[in-house]
C-alpha cells in the first residue's frame, strides 16, 4: 500500500460515492475503482459493501481510522521538516576545555537557548587535539580554542584574550624558603617576579596536553628548570583551589579566575605571567559548511556579542 493509494481510498471512504471521489481526485471512475480493488486485493480484506449503497465495512472502517492517525503522524513529521528546512530545528554541538566552558558558555547559552528553543545543544568538553579530530571528521560544529592549527578549509575568528597567572601561597614559600626568605621574597613578587625565585617550590599543575601545563613546561625548559610537581589533575579547578588551601603553587588562566565566585585566601598572590608568558587569543574555529544553518550562524553571532576582542 502506497501513499497514493492510501489517498484514493480515504477520498472514497470520506465521499461513499465512486463518482463524486473520482472528480474530486481528477482520475476516472473506472481508474479508482481499480485501485480500490487492487487495495482490498493486497490487504486480503473487504473495504467496502457495495450494494444496497456504497459503505464501509468493518476492515474499511478500521484502514479508515488509522489513516487519519497516519494523517496526524505525517503533518508532524512534515512540520519537523520543514522547520529544517527553516534552519529552525537542529543540533549545536559545541567544543571546548571544561575551564573554557565553565566560563564561555553561562554568558552565551542561556539566551541562545531561549531564542532557539527547537536546537538541541551537546558541549563536548575534552583535550584540544581530540577536539580537533572531532571538528574536521564534522562530529562538532564549532570548537574554541587558543591552539592555531594551520588546516585547510578551517575557518577561524578571533574571540578574546587570555592572559595567565602565577598562584603563589606566602606558607609554602616559607617552608621551602624559610620564614624570612619568604618574607622578602614575597615583597619582591609584587614586584618583580622572577621564575627562579619559585624554582624550589611545588607544584600542582594540570596534566600534559591542557594550555596552562604546556605554557609552564615551555618556561621551565627555557630557563632550564625542573619543577618540583608535586601531583596532576584533569581538573583545573582542583588545582586552584589547592593553591588556594596553600598546598602548592600553580598556574592559572584570568578567564577562570574572571568567572571565579568563591573567596579569595589573602595569604595567596596571584602573580601575572606576562613577562614569561604571553597572552593567548582565542579563537572559534569551523567548517564553513558546518556553520551554514541559520542556528549555528546565530551561535556564531552570540559569541561574538558576549566577547569582543
Amino acid at each position: 500500500m502506497n501513499f497514493l493509494t492510501l489517498r484514493y481510498f480515504k477520498t472514497v471512504a470520506s465521499e461513499l460515492n465512486i463518482t463524486h471521489a473520482a472528480n474530486k481526485l481528477y482520475i476516472s471512475q473506472q481508474a479508482l475503482s481499480s485501485h480500490i480493488r487492487n487495495l482490498e486485493e493486497e490487504l486480503g480484506v473487504k473495504l467496502f459493501n457495495r450494494t444496497p449503497r456504497l459503505s464501509l465495512t468493518d476492515a474499511g472502517r478500521c484502514l479508515f481510522e488509522a489513516a487519519q492517525d497516519f494523517d496526524n503522524i505525517n503533518s508532524t513529521l512534515n512540520a519537523k521538516l520543514n522547520s529544517i528546512r527553516q534552519e529552525e530545528r537542529g543540533e549545536l554541538r559545541i567544543g571546548l576545555s571544561f575551564t573554557r566552558g565553565q566560563f564561555i558558555l553561562p554568558h552565551v547559552l542561556p539566551e541562545y537557548a531561549s531564542e532557539h528553543p527547537q536546537v538541541h545543544i551537546n558541549i563536548y568538553e575534552e583535550r584540544s587535539n581530540a577536539l580537533l579530530e572531532r571538528l574536521l571528521r564534522g562530529e562538532i560544529d564549532f570548537w574554541i580554542s587558543a591552539d592555531n592549527p594551520e588546516v585547510e578549509g578551517l575557518i577561524k575568528e578571533p574571540l578574546f584574550v587570555e592572559s595567565f597567572f602565577m598562584v603563589v601561597p606566602v606558607r609554602v614559600l616559607s617552608n621551602v624558603l624559610g620564614e624570612s626568605r619568604a618574607r622578602v621574597l614575597a615583597d619582591k613578587i609584587d614586584k618583580s617576579f622572577e621564575i627562579e625565585d619559585i624554582s624550589s617550590c611545588p607544584f600542582v599543575l594540570l596534566t600534559p596536553g591542557n594550555r596552562s601545563r604546556d605554557l609552564f613546561d615551555n618556561v621551565m625548559r627555557t630557563h632550564k628548570i625542573t619543577p618540583n610537581i608535586l601531583l596532576e589533575t584533569d581538573n583545573s579547578q582542583t588545582a586552584f583551589e589547592l593553591a588556594q588551601k596553600e598546598m602548592a603553587l600553580t598556574i592559572y588562566s584570568d578567564m577562570f579566575l574572571r568567572n571565579y565566585t568563591g573567596m579569595l585566601n589573602p595569604n595567596v598572590k596571584i602573580i601575572p605571567l606576562e613577562k614569561y608568558v604571553k597572552s593567548d587569543l582565542l579563537h572559534v574555529f569551523y567548517n564553513e559548511n558546518m556553520a551554514s544553518a541559520r542556528y549555528k550562524k546565530a551561535f556564531l553571532e552570540s559569541l561574538h556579542k558576549a566577547f569582543k576582542v
